[in-house]
């Protein structure tokens, strides 16, 4: 027999055991009897003859093995009572506890979170001091959650929370640089002219070299398309003919415009009105000089 106890409250309750014995002295004679009656049917052959024996003796085998089992199962109930029994009562007693557990936990939980929203609350004002000092606004702050527990020590949120606020100015100066980097390259553009905008953009999801090769094939292309158009135009103005004070395409005989005729006094420099000058005579419109 085995002995036990539970104590509960200084108090022991003893609980003892014992395996369950089962009183069978003849169980090796009965084995022997069953082997004698088993023994050389695993080869054994039925016959036409033999049929009204053999089941006859089969029903006899299954009456033998339902009495053995119902046996069985009658000694294996009795014993097990007991155990059902003290199972059942252990159960029992361990609901009511867990449900006392339970309602208390609920209250607990209810004092933990307002001890962890108070806690939060005090690490962003900390926090935000931290953010001040490096010059970095606290929302891109990566905020820990773990930073609430209570096993989380100040020292512990403030070493990682500084971590990151170094990596996030390291992040907004090398931005500022690149961003430089693009507004340079992009007053460099001329003719035609290009605008930084859509570049600083592009930073969000490229890095700066690719930003800057993206800058130089698009420049090429406006290059190509400003020729390509003048082309188009001259092609265009040197199919038309000009008869009076109208312009008519050549190949068409359809009139297309109507000149029309301004004076305008210019003032700007030399290089201006070369500019000007030429820009006059691609576009093929006939001036004189008017003092």
């Amino acid at each position: 027999m085995t002995k036990d106890l539970i104590r509960f409250e200084n108090e022991d309750f003893p609980i003892s055991f014992k395996p369950a014995e089962v009183d069978f002295p003849n169980a090796g004679a009965l084995e022997n009897k069953v082997d004698d009656l088993v023994k050389g049917w695993d080869t054994y052959v039925v016959t036409p003859e033999s049929y009204p024996y053999d089941k006859k003796t089969k029903a006899e085998l299954n009456h033998i093995r339902k009495a053995l089992n119902d046996r069985r199962k009658e000694i294996t109930k009795e014993a097990n009572q007991p155990i059902n029994d003290f199972t059942a009562l252990i159960k029992r007693l361990d609901l009511k506890i867990k449900n006392a557990v339970d309602h208390i936990n609920e209250g607990i939980k209810v004092f933990d979170e307002k001890t962890r929203k108070d806690k939060h609350q005090q690490n962003l004002v900390r926090l935000g001091e931290i953010a001040t000092e490096y010059g970095v606004a606290l929302q891109k702050l990566e905020y820990n959650p773990k930073w609430d527990n209570k096993s989380t020590s100040w020292k512990t949120i403030e070493e990682e929370a500084r971590q990151q606020f170094e990596a996030i100015v390291e992040q907004e100066k090398a931005r500022k640089e690149a961003e430089q980097v693009i507004a340079n390259k992009a007053n460099e553009y001329t003719k035609p002219a290009m605008t930084a905008s859509p570049y600083l953009q592009m930073l969000d999801y490229k890095p700066l070299p690719d930003v800057l090769t993206q800058m130089d094939n698009d420049h090429k292309y406006l290059i190509e398309q400003s020729k390509q158009q003048e082309e188009n135009r001259k092609k265009a103005v040197q199919a038309l003919e000009q008869h009076g004070d109208k312009y008519i395409d050549a190949k068409t005989g359809e009139v297309v415009d109507k000149l029309h005729t301004i004076t305008l006094k210019l003032t700007g420099t030399k290089e201006q009105m070369t500019a000007l000058s030429n820009f006059i005579k691609d576009w093929g419109i006939s001036y004189e000089r008017v003092d």
